[in-house]
């Protein structure tokens, strides 16, 4: 399962086509292994992305084909040091992690590269933002095995300069003797310190094997869709995807509530509240960005008419949230509707059957009528059959 992807975004589509957004997006992606998300590109040459992952065959495999304007990838690994740190890769490499004990379970093989400790360059986002390698950045979205503090340690200069957006990260709840206050806490503290709120979240259950084994033993019989309830996505809810954001206008309703941090540029220009809104109208969430045109409108209206985009924003997304309920809602409903069309059909069929029997029945009657010398109405339809036995009776001809 993934954050939501609203993949029709007309508020975006028409900033972007209008020329209405006068500095590049910038996307950084920590943990790059598969690619960009496709939501990057309605943003079109107004996006800028900076993929990173320790995995140098993930990189290869991006780059393989030739990379897109304006886009970089590299084959570092990302954290609170400059240097090499060893790396550990299963077999299943999309949970490599510097943190062994994460990968034990992966045993399943998918993903880039081949599995085993390996040494991998490491860099701080901090690092690569004072050497020039790096510009501010809008997004930042972090997807590193129990990695991501140690990535955001080493980003708080980056953060706090950037004047951030959003930050997206898939982490959980776990305690461990690395984290005992649990990850998320420790990138929830990060995050309030650079003005990040939780905006979203998408959760992954994740049942525990003897259930499981169980569920092999006493299998559920298919639900039927005109009688069942959709199947219970059961589990402990384990992996969490946050959308983190800024909330400009209560920022600027209520600016004392908020940390400062040091040397940190918070101001919302107009180009950051335009950026704002296409994130949130990336992941689904119109209300936040209509909240900041109507409260902004006067600053905003210099730039784009803002009726307009409120218009764009209040438009129907194509999708509910793919929850793992949601998703079996969906199925059952698609099964309803299938049966419902399948009905249709054979409703349909028997019309023209039903069709071809009248057809065949005015033809019968006129051609009874014609031996009499009459029109059909002289023989009732409803009496075609008996009418067809006397004629055959008195040995008329038919």
């Amino acid at each position: 399962m993934d954050l939501y992807h609203h993949d029709q975004v007309p508020f975006t589509r028409w900033v972007i086509s209008k020329g209405l957004l006068h500095e590049p997006f910038v996307v950084v992606d920590v943990g790059v292994q598969g690619g960009e998300h496709p939501r990057w590109g309605f943003l079109g040459d107004q996006v800028r992305v900076y993929g990173f992952d320790a995995i140098a065959e993930a990189i290869d495999r991006i780059t393989a084909g030739g990379v897109r304007p304006h886009r970089v990838f590299r084959a570092i690994a990302i954290g609170n040091e400059d240097g090499e740190r060893e790396f550990f890769v299963p077999n299943n490499t999309t949970a490599a992690s510097f943190y062994e004990q994460v990968t034990l379970h992966q045993t399943a093989k998918h993903g880039d590269g081949a599995p085993g400790a390996r040494v991998v360059p490491i860099r701080r986002l901090d690092s690569l933002f004072m050497a020039g390698e790096l510009p501010a950045a809008d997004y930042i979205k972090t997807d590193c095995e129990s990695f991501d503090p140690e990535v955001l340690r080493g980003a708080r200069r980056y953060l706090a300069q950037s004047n951030i957006l959003s930050l997206t990260v898939e982490t959980d709840f776990s305690i461990s003797g690395t984290y005992p206050r649990t990850p998320f806490v420790e990138i929830n503290d990060i995050a309030v310190q650079h003005r990040l709120m939780v905006f979203d979240i998408n959760v992954v259950r994740h049942p525990r094997s003897a259930y499981v084994t169980a569920r092999e033993r006493h299998p559920w019989p298919p639900a039927d869709p005109l009688r069942d309830y959709p199947d219970l996505d059961v589990g402990q809810p384990r992996t969490y995807d946050f959308v983190f954001c800024r909330d400009f206008v209560l920022e600027h309703k209520n600016p004392g509530i908020f940390a400062d941090a040091p040397d940190a540029v918070t101001g919302p220009t107009t180009d950051k509240l335009i950026k704002a809104m296409i994130n949130f109208e990336l992941h689904g969430l119109m209300d936040c960005a209509v909240d900041i045109a109507d409260h902004f409108r006067a600053q905003l209206a210099e730039r784009l008419d803002v009726d307009t985009a409120i218009e764009l924003l209040a438009r129907r997304p194509p999708y509910s949230r793919n929850t793992a309920d949601v998703t079996e809602c969906i199925r059952m409903i698609a099964a309803l509707r299938s049966l419902n069309q399948q009905t249709a059909a054979r409703i349909a069929q028997t019309e023209a059957q039903l069709q071809e029997a009248q057809a065949e029945n005015r033809a019968l009657q006129h051609k009874l009528a014609s031996a009499y010398g009459k029109t059909s109405r002289t023989v009732p339809g409803g009496g075609l059959l008996k009418e067809l036995g006397r004629r055959i009776r008195r040995g008329i001809p038919n």
